[in-house]
């Protein structure tokens, strides 16, 4: 199990927000074929412009959770499963098999 450690704050920010979770899920569903902005608006379960999903891809970017090539060619999760794991030494996100 690979682990990365990453700035908590970013984190919980980012995990926060129900479109950036609903994101983050549509990512980890099509793990690993990246996805761009139209496939992202058209698996949301709410109308939500283009201009904010960049938004909320680069939050989840700061956060480390995701990974780009440049916006045409998509984004990605940076794993097929995700857990989160909160303790004094940090926050680890971890590769869930």
């Amino acid at each position: 199990m690979s682990e990365k450690e990453l700035n908590g704050q970013k984190v919980c920010e980012a995990v926060s927000d129900s479109t950036r979770t609903e994101i983050l899920q549509q990512l980890i569903r099509s793990y690993p074929k990246p996805q761009t902005i139209t496939d992202i608006e058209r698996s949301l379960s709410k109308r939500v412009s283009p201009t904010t999903i960049s938004f909320h891809l680069r939050k989840l970017r700061e956060a480390g959770l995701i990974v780009t090539n440049g916006h045409k060619r998509g984004f990605r999760a940076i794993h097929r499963a995700m857990g989160i794991k909160v303790n004094n030494h940090g926050v680890r996100v971890e590769e869930v098999k």
